[in-house]
């Protein structure tokens, strides 16, 4: 793929809030894929109100990385819409990396993914395989949420029965690259002209679904949302709302959910909208990932090499 001449190859996006212990691998780890990689970047951090470490986190980072970080200190927790928007508004790569405070990649390679991007334009977002601290696949592409599929989870979280997740795909994890109808955003790739496409993430959702909104609004506007399972991203992910189902936190996430069903106009079943707007484009994008895959040279995991 030859890339285009302009500033910068990539923008990273970090939002943190009281996590300035892993922040310095976020930091570190795009710094690193980047050069590894071969791309110009920059690295925008963005604070919402942090009372730990996180500014001498930020000014230590700032004396060795230079003009190649970015910060933006909002004083208060603005949440996950407002913080990321205020820093994709700003940035002048032609690829964006969306990262959670608490996400490496194990996979310094980024230029594949961006390949994908470059070459496939019905490519919207791109959520990599996401590895637990233990070395399980995190469930990180999950069917668009019902009322429903929530509803169901509340005996597991409150009673800690056994898992009823029926907004999950029985196959995952793919081993191939392929559509799906959401990937959660503790690390998302895409080209800038995307959120010049579809505008800014809801910011009338403080916490979540808010990539859940954004998938849905590629799908609507012929930008696919696709796995890609040969990046590999560390996440010690922290999913509040299932360990403190009443917290304000959870809570706030059901009201967003709440807010995301009636602003698409579904509630207790995603056939419509999936059959409106997912399937005739997945269909059409499905072999051509194939294709792209298999000139790439890219052998799924687990897959026997020899002849």
């Amino acid at each position: 793929m030859t890339r285009q001449n302009g500033p910068l190859d990539i923008s990273f996006v970090i939002i943190t809030y009281n996590d300035g212990a892993k922040l310095s691998r976020a930091i570190s780890s795009a710094a690193l894929a980047a050069y590894e990689s071969g791309l110009t970047h920059e690295i925008w951090v963005v604070d919402n109100g942090s009372m730990d470490h996180t500014k001498e986190v930020l000014t230590a980072y700032e004396e060795v990385l230079g003009g190649n970080l970015k910060t933006l200190f909002l004083g208060t927790n603005t949440g996950t819409t407002y913080s990321r928007n205020r820093a994709l508004e700003k940035a002048l790569g032609r690829y964006i990396c969306v990262m959670d405070s608490d996400a490496s990649f194990l996979d310094n390679d980024l230029n594949p993914v961006l390949n994908l991007l470059a070459d496939l334009k019905g490519v919207g977002l791109v959520g990599p395989r996401i590895i637990m601290p233990d070395g399980s696949t995190y469930n990180s592409v999950k069917r668009l949420p019902t009322l429903w599929d929530k509803l169901a989870k509340l005996p597991q979280i409150f009673l800690h029965t056994a898992p009823h997740n029926r907004d999950w795909y029985d196959e995952f994890p793919f081993n191939d690259i392929r559509p799906v109808q959401s990937a959660i955003s503790c690390c998302w790739l895409f080209r800038k002209d995307l959120f010049q496409l579809l505008g800014p993430l809801d910011e009338r959702i403080f916490y979540a679904p808010e990539d859940v909104d954004y998938c849905l609004r590629s799908w609507k506007k012929g930008r696919a949302v696709v796995y890609f399972p040969f990046l590999r991203v560390l996440h010690h992910t922290q999913q509040i709302s299932h360990k403190k189902p009443l917290s304000k936190t959870a809570l706030s996430h059901f009201k967003g959910l709440l807010y995301y069903l009636a602003k698409h106009g579904y509630w207790f079943s995603r056939k419509g909208i999936v059959q409106k707007w997912v399937t005739p484009l997945a269909r059409i994008l499905g072999p051509e990932l194939a294709l792209w895959q298999e000139e790439n040279h890219l052998l799924s995991p687990g897959k026997d090499t020899r002849p």
